[in-house]
């Protein structure tokens, strides 16, 4: 209980800010996020594993466009626009209530469902041309290209990492990469394609090309 009072301590002292002695370590006056986007926008990643107490203070914070320092017993008028995200499911998480629906509905004024990239293939070749593009030029790799064969295969992958894991796997793959053509067998996915649905990541056993020696990676 202690870790994680800490925790949301801290997490409010970074959005909300705090006023110097406000809790140990302190030492002097500090800006939260919050007023640090004032005028602008504010966007906050996995909202859904955001404290209970925590999320009555963000509410306050839509309501009344205003924001308290830990420690302070005056209020900071903010402009600011949120925008939060989440791969939680919202309901199901107000109905056993670990999310006030109060918060809930009061964000999703607009509310956006990104697909997962298995959903979107069109997405897949151009995002994974973006990503080839730019760790050739971070790795001075000169021009690679995918084969035909490689890019049916990307296509056939389940990705369950989504954006991250294509990022990472053409980053991998360009590090790697021998020759200007980037086939099938280079792909550190290719040995899990029996089954094209979504599947665990292969990150745990990144398979290195066969007869590669620690010396040469």
């Amino acid at each position: 209980p202690y870790t994680t009072l800490f925790r949301s301590q801290l997490l409010e002292a970074e959005l909300f800010g705090h006023e110097r002695g406000a809790f140990t370590d302190a030492k002097e006056r500090k800006i939260g996020l919050v007023e640090a986007a004032d005028g602008g926008t504010l966007f906050l990643d996995e909202i859904g594993d955001m404290e209970i107490a925590l999320q009555v203070k963000l509410l306050k914070l839509l309501e009344e466009k205003s924001v308290r320092r830990l420690g302070s017993v005056r209020d900071q008028k903010v402009n600011v626009r949120v925008i939060a995200a989440t791969h939680q499911p919202l309901e199901q998480l107000v109905s056993e209530g670990r999310f006030r629906s109060d918060l809930y509905f009061r964000l999703r004024i607009v509310q956006l469902r990104l697909p997962p990239l298995r959903e979107r293939s069109e997405d897949i070749l151009l995002l994974a041309q973006h990503f080839l593009a730019q760790q050739c030029t971070r790795y001075k790799k000169g021009k690679l290209r995918f084969s035909s064969a490689a890019e049916q295969t990307m296509l056939s992958y389940g990705w369950p990492g989504n954006v991250r894991e294509l990022r990472n796997v053409i980053e991998q793959t360009v590090l790697m990469a021998s020759e200007s053509v980037i086939e099938a067998s280079q792909l550190p996915f290719c040995s899990l394609l029996g089954n094209s649905q979504p599947q665990a990541s292969p990150l745990d056993d990144i398979g290195t090309p066969s007869g590669l020696s620690l010396e040469q990676v």
